[in-house]
């Protein structure tokens, strides 16, 4: 949350590590008798999500403290957020291009056919877990809050799922999702810009079920029975590790390799998982996405009645700018064609 640098952490982020030092200062990653263990943080290549959004939010505050000096600054920010929608419509054309040559490169390297028929009812099991999460419990949860029909909430979050699904990146597809939220499903525009940037990196439910399943395949690849405590924790370790995770493509082997292992759980077979992740992580993208959104649009069917009071409040409480405070007082000074002053009233008009 607290980068050195806010530069730095466009492309680097802290990770602390638990080394063991014998006596000898030797470092070692197994414990053993004769040694210590210590705490190691170093930096690895990989974008801070985390610490990017903080310190982001907190120079948004500033800058709305500055308020139209600030001006010029809130402009180049926004231009440059254009830019970056541009690139990123760039990218969802010649997304195909890549992905063909994706499917001819997996291909070729299969060398066990067999495996891959575990893989896909491996990725059918994945399918089938974000479709009943994303088509019944979430429109339920909704139906049961908002008491409203869920699809109309699909239909004008459309265009943001499709363009996740595509890119397979919720950081690309969040410029979407402010548009569909704010334009079609009529949200207020403070909550979004407030809630989307943090729910992106930090909410990510169609991973941590990717992820679950994922880990429960590589232990039963390995002929590992797991017991019913050994599942809870792959549950928790899912959830922990995919916090503060980059909305980025092409992540599930990766964090799924830190799932088993800080469970301690083999982890070698997780490599085979990359045959098929670039198909499934489109899918976990747009639940994630899905879920990010609909929550949205939950919160602000809950709460729509006090966000239109606080807007109505201030409104009326603004702090004026010393523009319209020097016209108040110049309405304040007397005139004397209309009022005549003190000592004109006080000349003219003799004392009965």
């Amino acid at each position: 949350m607290f980068p050195e640098s806010f530069l730095q952490a466009f492309f680097e982020q802290y990770k602390t590590e638990i080394v063991h030092v014998t006596k000898d200062q030797t470092i070692t990653y197994v414990p053993r008798n004769d040694s210590e263990m210590r705490l190691i943080g170093t930096y690895v290549p990989g974008a801070n999500m985390l610490g990017l959004i903080i310190w982001s939010f907190t120079i948004g505050i500033l800058l709305n403290r500055v308020g139209d000096q600030a001006k010029s600054t809130v402009n180049v920010i926004q231009y440059i957020n254009d830019a970056i929608k541009i690139i990123v419509h760039w990218f969802v054309w010649y997304l195909p291009i890549g992905v063909l040559f994706l499917i001819a490169d997996s291909v070729l390297n299969v060398e066990d056919w067999r495996e891959a028929v575990k893989l896909v009812k491996f990725a059918g099991v994945v399918c089938m877990g974000l479709g009943f999460y994303a088509f019944l419990i979430l429109p339920l949860a909704y139906l049961a809050i908002v008491r409203k029909n869920p699809l109309k909430v699909f239909k004008n979050i459309s265009k943001a799922l499709t363009t996740a699904f595509i890119v397979a990146s919720s950081t690309a597809a969040l410029p979407i999702a402010f548009q569909c939220c704010e334009e079609n499903a009529k949200v207020n525009k403070k909550l979004v810009r407030l809630i989307l940037p943090i729910t992106v990196s930090l909410n990510m439910n169609g991973t941590i079920i990717y992820e679950v399943i994922a880990s429960v395949f590589i232990t039963q690849i390995s002929d590992i029975k797991l017991e019913v405590s050994q599942i809870i924790a792959i549950c928790l370790a899912s959830s922990i590790v995919t916090f503060g995770t980059a909305g980025v493509p092409a992540k599930g082997a990766v964090t799924t390799i830190m799932v088993l292992t800080s469970v301690g759980l083999p982890a070698k077979d997780a490599a085979m998982l990359v045959i098929f992740e670039w198909l499934l992580d489109h899918f976990t993208t747009m639940v994630n996405m899905l879920a990010n959104m609909m929550g949205l649009i939950i919160i602000n069917a809950i709460w729509e009645k006090e966000l239109v009071v606080m807007e109505e409040a201030e409104r009326t409480d603004k702090v004026r700018s010393p523009s319209e405070l020097q016209l108040d007082l110049i309405c304040l000074e007397p005139d004397d064609e209309v009022i005549p002053s003190n000592a004109a009233a006080s000349g003219s008009i003799s004392p009965k």
